[in-house]
Formats: structure tokens, C-alpha cells, sequence
């Protein structure tokens, strides 16, 4: 599954990837391992975003202790191990509460959602073997279908893109250094 195929005309896209000296086996593993606790930026940035959340009785059964993957605020849509992960979904991230519980989307349904107060959201992480390695990258994608949303996600991209964006950096390099290191000891 592709990005297009969620989230094909986004108005929002960040980008991040990492070449890594290691097969693309080792990378997957090491990308679907990784615990929040082993990523301390992203725990503090995720930590004062969720706040609010867990405050509002929300949230429950979410655990630094598991890995980073399973923490994603929206669902798994494709997994084609060791190639991809698409996670695809429709949320109301601005709200602190964490905003109403979103419906159960397959990749069509989150393409062809365009209720107010919504946005429409994609994810992925991709690995492409490369000589001598891995790329890793990630991509966000994201769509507001009215105005009155456009203006409000804006706002909160303002405040949390850049946190957004540190985090995908330190998940990066946290899965290149692991995968480093075990490619490494096997040689």
C-alpha cells in the first residue's frame, strides 16, 4: 500500500530518512522493537501532548513501556514485512481531550472522508535496501476537507510539528544505531 493510496493530495507532508548499514531484516526488527522509553525526546514531547488526554479519562492502556509502533495514534492499514507499515486514520488532534473517538477507516475510507472537524491523516515507514544497507524513511501526510479545520490544525501545527518532527528524527536514529550495532556483532 502507498501514501497516495490514503492520503493521495495532502496539505501537510513531512519527511524524514536515514540510510542504515544494515539489511532491511534487522532494520524491521529494530524499527517494531524500539520502546518509547529508549526515545527520551519523544517521551517528554508525547508526555505534554497526552496530558490533557489522560487528564480527560482518555487514553488509558497507553505504556512507554511498548514499542513505539503500537502507540500511534491512528491504525496499522498495511504491514509487508521487512518493506512497510502504512498507518491511516481521521482524527481531531487540536483538541486537547484528544477530540471524539474516531470511526474504524480502511485506506478507502480515510481517502474519501471529508466530514468537518476532521483531519485525514497517513503514516508510513518504508525501507528500501540500498548498497551496503537500508533506507529508512517515514512521511505524514495530512488533509483537512473544510476551512473552519484547515484553520484550526494549522494552529496546532504550528505548536507540535516541529515536536513532530523530533521525534521522527530520534526514532530514526535510535533504529539506526540498534541496527547498526546487531549488524555489526553478526559480522
Amino acid at each position: 500500500m502507498e501514501l497516495d493510496d490514503v492520503v493521495p493530495e495532502p496539505q501537510y507532508v513531512t519527511r524524514q530518512a536515514r540510510t542504515i548499514a544494515a539489511p532491511p531484516s534487522v532494520v524491521w526488527e529494530e524499527l517494531h522493537r524500539l520502546k518509547m522509553t529508549s526515545l527520551p525526546v519523544s517521551l517528554v514531547f508525547s508526555a505534554a501532548r497526552f496530558l490533557p488526554v489522560l487528564l480527560a479519562g482518555k487514553g488509558r492502556g497507553a505504556s512507554a513501556h511498548r514499542p513505539f509502533l503500537e502507540l500511534v495514534p491512528i491504525p496499522v492499514l498495511s504491514s509487508e514485512p521487512p518493506s512497510s507499515v502504512v498507518f491511516g486514520g481521521v482524527l481531531q488532534a487540536w483538541r486537547l481531550s484528544g477530540g471524539e473517538q474516531p470511526p474504524a477507516l480502511d485506506a478507502e475510507g480515510v481517502r474519501t472522508w471529508s466530514e468537518p472537524g476532521w483531519v485525514n491523516l497517513a503514516m508510513d515507514f518504508r525501507l528500501t535496501p540500498t548498497d551496503g544497507g537500508t533506507t529508512l524513511s517515514s512521511e505524514t501526510r495530512v488533509v483537512a476537507p473544510d476551512p473552519a479545520t484547515r484553520r484550526r490544525f494549522a494552529a496546532y501545527w504550528l505548536v507540535v510539528g516541529p515536536g513532530s518532527t523530533a521525534i521522527r528524527w530520534e526514532l530514526l536514529t535510535a533504529v539506526e544505531v540498534r541496527a547498526e550495532a546487531r549488524a555489526r556483532s553478526a559480522a
